[in-house]
């Protein structure tokens, strides 16, 4: 076979799967690129508010906001859904974010109005997680689910890279035509390259129809992915039972104790993460005076470059460690990043070049831990304490639930703080520090099931369940 077939087998088949996983590969992996196709635009919604519509600081934490909203949502949701069957639960929310990223095409005179249906379509996506991560725990052999997903997320990084980079240019662009216009009518001249601009609505329109179209492509490729579910054990019914759902949900949070200890390990992660992410927009554009090009380099294209390249790895090595051990360092590093970005202006001012050294080091750092962070998060860290079935969604509906909670908390939070004059920069210290001890958490906890003897990998840990349906 040749280094091209093969190359194009380990594209399209994923790593050493056959029958439905590898069907299901290829339609995750066409799903993944066109919703990072997407989000490559869509994520540049902050800088353009910030350049274009002149929004305020603490409108950046809106998008968190509500995604924190939908995510609290998806407690009832996931207990609502573990006995039904799944593709439902992906494909309507996942056209109600479509809808909500297309309109924002048309309220570019809004930064409010912007940034807030930005976040109502991140807290409908929110929403399809419990049920992608049960399709996928489905159809993905345990040996090799952190290797397929983590392959899947490398090329959706690599797209993520193009379009955010290819938007953002574009936006730069069409300001400086703006301005050059503008300078002409008024007999000056042209801005430079490199020269702060102001993009025109209809630029952004463009792209926002863009974006909602290949969203929605993704979502009709995922739509076509068979689930390996039981019929017979599928209601088809969809009647609420809002009361039955939630305590069928809950007994899971009181039931399981090593649970318990994950929840207590990420949601602190999650909450010193989101308390100034937001807000990094407005430290490298106001803060570090980056453009849009630069802005969304550091932000978004560094990372994902590293990701591409790191990310197939990661996950062949989540399929062969202790999760607790994987969080331990993915969570060191991603607070290092954090503290890296919070030195650079201090820095700058002892050594120039700090001002790009930095940002650019602390980016690749954030990169080579970034698709780790993603599969863990949303696609295989319940599934070592989940028993395979119904209870993945139920547990990923918890931690959902909490993580959104904290979510909208830590965005409250970094509005009120920033609108009272905190600066970005010591939310992003503080934030750093958070992340760091959650993760200093993390490894002590892998500690303690060493000794305790529990299941070291996931594989282990489903293999339990394997062997008791057979005696």
């Amino acid at each position: 076979m040749s280094l091209r077939q093969s190359i194009l087998n380990g594209l399209f088949r994923g790593p050493g799967l056959a029958g439905n996983a590898a069907r299901t590969f290829r339609l995750h992996l066409s799903y993944a690129v066109l919703d990072a196709a997407a989000g490559g635009i869509l994520l540049n919604a902050p800088l353009v508010a910030l350049k274009a519509f002149e929004a305020e600081d603490w409108h950046l934490p809106l998008r968190e906001f509500y995604s924190g909203v939908g995510m609290i949502a998806t407690l009832y949701l996931a207990g609502w859904m573990a006995t039904r069957p799944k593709m439902p639960f992906v494909f309507l929310p996942g056209v109600m974010a479509v809808i909500c990223s297309g309109t924002m095409a048309f309220v570019t005179r809004s930064p409010f109005w912007f940034l807030t249906l930005y976040g109502f379509g991140a807290m409908f996506e929110i929403a399809t997680r419990p049920a992608v991560t049960a399709i996928l725990r489905a159809n993905y052999p345990v040996e090799r689910r952190g290797h397929a997903t983590g392959a899947v997320r490398k090329w959706s990084s690599l797209t993520f890279l193009a379009f955010s980079l290819g938007s953002a240019a574009l936006l730069h662009l069409g300001g400086r035509f703006h301005q050059s216009l503008a300078g002409a009518e008024s007999g000056g001249r042209p801005a430079g390259l490199l020269a702060e601009v102001t993009d025109p609505a209809n630029t952004t329109t463009s792209l926002w129809l863009l974006a909602a179209s290949l969203s929605l492509g993704g979502f009709l490729c995922f739509r076509q992915i068979r689930v390996d579910e039981d019929p017979q054990s599928l209601r088809r019914d969809f009647q609420p039972e809002v009361a039955k759902s939630l305590v069928e949900t809950l007994r899971v949070a009181v039931g399981d104790r090593r649970y318990r200890r994950y929840l207590i390990g990420c949601l602190p992660a999650g909450f010193f993460s989101m308390l100034y992410w937001p807000l990094l927009w407005s430290f490298f554009s106001d803060d570090l005076n980056f453009g849009y090009l630069g802005s969304s380099a550091l932000m978004h294209a560094v990372p994902a470059g590293v990701a591409f390249l790191m990310t197939g790895a990661v996950g062949w090595l989540c399929d062969r460690s202790n999760p607790w051990t994987a969080w331990g360092w993915i969570r060191v590093v991603w607070g290092l990043v954090a503290l890296l970005l919070a030195a650079t202006p201090t820095y700058a001012l002892l050594f120039a070049p700090a001002l790009f050294i930095l940002p650019f080091a602390a980016r690749v750092l954030r990169g080579s831990v970034q698709g780790g962070w993603w599969i863990m998060w949303w696609q295989l860290g319940v599934t070592h304490f989940a028993p395979p079935g119904a209870d993945t969604s139920r547990y990923m509906g918890i931690m959902v639930f909490l993580d959104g909670g904290l979510k909208a908390l830590a965005s409250m939070v970094g509005m009120a703080l920033t609108f009272h004059g905190v600066p970005p920069v010591a939310l992003i210290l503080i934030g750093g520090v958070g992340v760091i001890l959650s993760g200093v958490y993390s490894l002590w906890m892998a500690s303690i099931e060493r000794r305790e003897r529990c299941p070291r990998t996931m594989a282990e840990f489903e293999r339990q369940f394997s062997a008791a349906e057979h005696e």
